[in-house]
């Protein structure tokens, strides 16, 4: 069996696939994609553009997944060891909904209203748009704060009590956003505050973390009074 998972770290989405990988124990392999570089056979590959991509080649040399949440479902059906999906019918429900959730609310809150403008044109040698992403932290993300907030009222995780793969896919959502250099304020947010840092603890959602943030670490980052709570 070679699984190769076809992407880059700085992607939320080949983090989330590679966390599910390691918390599994399955042995695969990496290989560097670009979106923006490749060219018209990536199309074919995928017409949505988009990483990670899956190769597993047990399936045949030309099986290829291209989404990620297609890609959990199909891992935890050849490899239901250490699940992440819960038994239980009502938290299997909720597990799907949190990584629906993080995938497009979080996703384009995170990475194109903040991650994209203060990243991207830095990787052109550009000055970050600080502004813009400002704007939405003092907006839009107040709200996907509160919601995940009282979601985690009382829990360690986001369903049933235990580790599922909602709570990797909104912790790779927050750790693009970490990756700007903000965070939300363990004073107005405090659940969220614990949740991060219990990912953290975690091996197999560090490694991953910890991976792409060398690629970010000398950028210019968002800086905000603590006086704004935010």
């Amino acid at each position: 069996m070679t699984l190769t998972l076809c992407g880059l770290p700085g992607s939320p989405f080949y983090r989330k696939i590679m966390t599910v990988l390691l918390h599994k124990g399955l042995p695969f392999e990496t290989e560097m994609l670009s979106p923006f570089q490749a060219g018209d056979d990536f199309t074919a590959i995928n017409p949505m553009r988009r990483i990670p991509i899956l190769k597993d080649s047990d399936m045949g040399d030309d099986f290829i997944l291209a989404d990620s949440s297609v890609m959990v479902l199909y891992l935890e059906k050849k490899h239901p060891e250490k699940s992440l999906l819960p038994d239980d019918l009502a938290d299997y429900g909720r597990a799907l909904w949190f990584e629906e959730y993080a995938d497009t609310e979080m996703a384009s809150t995170i990475g194109l209203g903040i991650f994209r403008p203060v990243i991207f044109p830095q990787r052109q040698k550009k000055e970050p748009d600080i502004d813009a992403a400002l704007s939405v932290i003092r907006g839009k993300l107040i709200k996907i704060n509160d919601y995940i907030e009282s979601q985690l009222d009382g829990k360690d995780w986001l369903v049933g009590g235990a580790f599922t793969i909602a709570d990797i896919a909104v912790g790779v959502q927050y750790g693009n956003l970490a990756y700007t250099g903000y965070a939300p304020s363990a004073e107005r947010w405090p659940n969220i505050a614990a949740f991060l840092k219990r990912l953290g603890d975690k091996e197999h959602v560090a490694k991953p973390y910890i991976q792409a943030a060398t690629a970010f670490a000398t950028m210019k980052k968002i800086e905000i009074d603590p006086a704004e709570g935010l």
